[in-house]
């Protein structure tokens, strides 16, 4: 008879300790949201302070101007400081003239953008995700203005 207690016993105390994934995973398709229009997809992480952006990338020099267009065509600044020079360094592998668009995803802080007169949001990147090679297509696009 005790014998029985203890295998019962044991049995209660295993399928107590079972994980239970089917949770796992519905927490983890809650913590991301992905939206894909044009063939480019934007990421979002919800409850961390960093987004995470795709989209293509183009910084040009003599202008001191850098911009991420991102699903949609939405076209956000993006704020020039080490990391932006990082993602550019990376991005020259890819480049074959100066005005080419280099497909990255990165992740960064959204915030208002302070200057008058240029995109209405910028991008503070914090982390590069990855740098792509572009698709079969040109790249080259004419930036005529700001908006």
């Amino acid at each position: 008879m005790k014998k029985i207690y203890f295998i019962f016993a044991l049995c209660l105390l295993i399928v107590s300790c079972k994980n239970n994934p089917k949770a796992n995973e519905t927490e983890t398709k809650a913590k991301s949201e992905t939206t894909s229009e044009s063939g480019i997809t934007t990421t979002r992480t919800v409850g961390d302070v960093n987004d995470t952006f795709s989209g293509m990338f183009l910084y040009l020099d003599d202008e001191k101007a850098a911009v991420l267009q991102t699903a949609g065509s939405k076209m956000y600044g993006v704020v020039i400081d080490d990391k932006m020079h990082e993602l550019n360094k990376e991005c020259q592998k890819f480049k074959k003239n100066n005005h080419d668009m280099v497909p990255v995803v990165v992740r960064g802080i959204k915030k208002p953008n302070p200057v008058k007169d240029a995109w209405k949001e910028v991008i503070e990147v914090k982390e590069i995700l990855s740098v792509q090679q572009p698709s079969g297509q040109d790249g080259t696009i004419i930036i005529t203005n700001n908006q």
